[in-house]
């Protein structure tokens, strides 16, 4: 067979190129979040000195009662309202006095101590914890960390919308007999037995601050 005289042509394919894109950046910076996840630290110092026990104290769950922590007026002052999602309370016990000292930490209603209960009575609240400090003259110190989220010490969810706060609840706190808190008690092993101790209570709040605000 003859060759064809004709000429071959190869058509090249054309690449194609891809456009740059020219989007700028409005801002170098995000503006403020209409809400607000934040972990606060709150402590507060007890001292004891030759004191009949039991001695109880009341942390909050669901509201700061005053201990808020660090920061808390000047968030109040970017955010209207603020919601707590989890807490974590430690409570650090010094024994300055020659007995030993019994610490434990339950959940209860808040008025739960109304009824001037005994520490054998906290002990017996669900998942209450409790250690034992030491005299001066042994091992005087220990701590007991305790914690829970909102919606599992009030049951529901949707429960916590009740004790969402503003600047001055979060100052007092809403005095609902039933809300739960986390009471802290110290006892000798006799009650009648008088303590002496220097205490450290420590709480870790979740929040959400949200609603915007203008001041």
């Amino acid at each position: 067979m003859e060759k064809s005289s004709k000429p071959v042509f190869v058509v090249k394919a054309k690449r194609k190129t891809k456009k740059r894109s020219r989007k700028v950046k409005n801002t170098l910076f995000k503006p403020i979040p209409q809400a607000m996840n934040v972990m606060i630290r709150g402590r507060s110092y007890d001292s004891l000195t030759a004191t009949s026990s039991p001695v109880f104290n009341r942390s909050g769950i669901t509201q700061f009662f005053g201990r808020g922590g660090s920061y808390i007026d000047s968030l109040f002052g970017l955010y209207r309202y603020a919601s707590v999602k989890a807490v974590k309370l430690t409570a650090k016990v010094v024994n300055t006095g020659s007995e030993p000292i019994i610490l434990a930490i339950a959940q209860v209603p808040y008025d739960w101590t109304t009824g001037s209960p005994t520490l054998s009575e906290l002990l017996d609240q669900p998942l209450a914890r409790k250690t034992v400090v030491g005299s001066s003259t042994g091992k005087d110190t220990a701590q007991l960390t305790i914690s829970t989220t909102v919606a599992k010490a009030l049951g529901n969810e949707f429960q916590a919308s009740r004790y969402i706060m503003n600047a001055t609840t979060a100052s007092s706190g809403v005095s609902d007999n039933d809300q739960p808190v986390f009471m802290t008690g110290l006892s000798a092993f006799n009650a009648s037995t008088a303590i002496s101790c220097r205490i450290e209570y420590e709480v870790e709040w979740h929040v959400t601050f949200f609603s915007l605000d203008s001041v």
